[in-house]
This record gives C-alpha cells, sequence and structure tokens, in this order.
C-alpha cells in the first residue's frame, strides 16, 4: 500500500529487531539461560576475530578425532 501512495517503506527497524530476536535466540540455546534484549545488547561477545586473513586461525579447532567443539546449554559462555 506504500509504494502506491507514493510513501516510504522503512523496514529497518523491524529488521533489526527481528535479527536481535534471532540472535538472542542463540544466545539463550548456547547458555540455557533467559537472556534479556539488554543483556544481548551490551554483551561483549564477539563472533569474528578482530582481523581475518588468509593466515588467521579459526575461532574453533578439531579436537584429536576431528570434532568440533559443540555449544552445551548452562555451559556455553554468550554473554
Amino acid at each position: 500500500a506504500s509504494i502506491r501512495s507514493g510513501g516510504v517503506i522503512a523496514d529497518a527497524e523491524n529488521g533489526a529487531k527481528s535479527t536481535l530476536t534471532a540472535i538472542l535466540g542463540r544466545m539463550a540455546t548456547y547458555t540455557g539461560k533467559k537472556i534479556t534484549f539488554e543483556e544481548a545488547l551490551n554483551s561483549e561477545l564477539h563472533l569474528m576475530p578482530e582481523e581475518v586473513t588468509w593466515n588467521s586461525t579459526p575461532p574453533s579447532l578439531p579436537d584429536a578425532d576431528g570434532n568440533y567443539p559443540i555449544p552445551t546449554p548452562g555451559k556455553t559462555k554468550m554473554i
């Protein structure tokens, strides 16, 4: 309706809230805890290293059997 009437489509806020909700869900699942929007927004979690190069060490490495660490509810720290 907005396009036909010449209005502006402003979905940025809804998109941002939707993305934050997905991030919040992952954080809650990995930690096994209730996490508020404020806790998620104030989290110091960094999913990417400061610098990424071809020689960078990956954030997680496999163990001797080739298995990678799995997030465990109640044990994995996300905030």
